[in-house]
């Protein structure tokens, strides 16, 4: 049964439930188009693509939820809500409890996503690279795993979690919430800064360069919102328990655009690659380019300090190399972003 709202009621509810809309519908259609980009461009399906399906359901549901919250009373002054209806405070409550749980899933799975996105792009015999995406993997679970069990035993008795006159206690909300919010912003830099010493060693052009740092940042651009939830959660969550219904909107735009972005920009690299598919164009044209283009070797020699570029297969001298190669032609190895793959050798003759 919705609220009867007189006009003139300080009223945050139309707000968030359009920011949830536009966040749902946004969200579907990058999945989906992630979903046409891997069927149309023929790229193998891997552990990066099902962790940024399974972000969606997750997502899905926590918007769905907050969509109902808003009415049973979320964006109204809590002392309003509760004049007309007091139960419906402890059915939002609820509400937000399920939230926290997905919550969690929807901004941990895109995290693995991305980390196997860099798997699949950068080649894994890279030592140092295996070392801080096993750290980071590890991590992220490790906090997932957390997240979820403090989230279930927040309270005791269980129920105090969204009834707080049942008697019993509750772990520190502010506490917890700075915690697992700082953490998890520190792991999106950590992600974010992975590939660009990587990029930046590619002997290619400045142009090429950049342009490839900038789709990188742009398959995690969520950092952004990720520190805009931390200062939110610093400055909004100590006042949440005076008016949850008003208050706790400011703290969910920040943390639904979080989930949702970051389920966006992981699927940038598909929507890239679908966008590059010749569609329309002249085929025949389309294959000379790639059969004149379809592997471009880069070689840097530590200790000669020079490079030569050649296509196709690439013979080195010197003590030691880092070979790296953009290929052009779609393989089973091969990325969305350009089709680009990196691979880093260490020979020694």
């Amino acid at each position: 049964m919705g609220l009867d709202i007189p006009a003139g009621t300080p009223d945050r509810g139309p707000g968030v439930r359009a920011l949830f809309i536009v966040l749902l519908v946004c969200t579907t259609l990058m999945t989906l188009t992630r979903i046409v980009s891997k069927i149309v461009t023929k790229q193998r399906w891997w552990w990066d693509d099902l962790f940024a399906l399974l972000s969606w359901p997750a997502e899905v549901i926590i918007l769905s939820t907050l969509i109902a919250w808003v009415s049973l009373g979320l964006g109204l002054h809590e002392e309003f809500v509760e004049a007309q209806d007091p139960s419906l405070l402890i059915r939002g409550a609820k509400y937000f409890y399920v939230c926290i749980f997905f919550f969690d899933a929807s901004i941990c799975l895109p995290k693995l996503s991305a980390l196997f996105l860099y798997a699949r792009v950068f080649n894994n015999k890279n030592p140092a690279l295996r070392i801080q995406l096993w750290i980071l993997g590890t991590l992220t679970v490790c906090w997932l795993i957390s997240a979820v069990l403090v989230t279930v035993w927040q309270c005791s008795p269980i129920p105090k979690a969204w009834n707080p006159t049942i008697p019993g206690t509750c772990v520190n909300t502010f506490a917890w919430y700075t915690a697992t919010a700082t953490l998890s912003c520190a792991m999106d830099i950590w992600i974010l800064i992975i590939p660009v010493p990587l990029i930046w060693g590619l002997n290619s052009s400045l142009r090429r360069r950049i342009y490839l740092l900038v789709a990188f940042v742009l398959t995690y651009s969520v950092i952004v919102v990720s520190i805009g939830r931390m200062i939110a959660t610093v400055q909004i969550i100590p006042k949440v328990a005076e008016d949850e219904t008003w208050n706790l909107t400011t703290y969910l735009y920040w943390a639904t655009l979080e989930g949702s972005l970051s389920i966006i920009s992981i699927s940038v690299p598909n929507a890239i690659a679908l966008a590059k598919h010749p569609w329309g164009r002249n085929k025949n044209s389309n294959h000379n380019s790639n059969s004149n283009s379809s592997k471009l070797t880069y070689e840097l020699n530590q200790t000669q300090n020079y490079a030569s570029i050649r296509a196709g297969r690439t013979s080195l001298s010197g003590n030691s190399d880092k070979q790296v190669l953009v290929a052009g032609a779609a393989t089973d190895a091969e990325m969305a972003l350009g089709n680009i793959r990196v691979m880093t050798n260490i020979r020694v003759h």
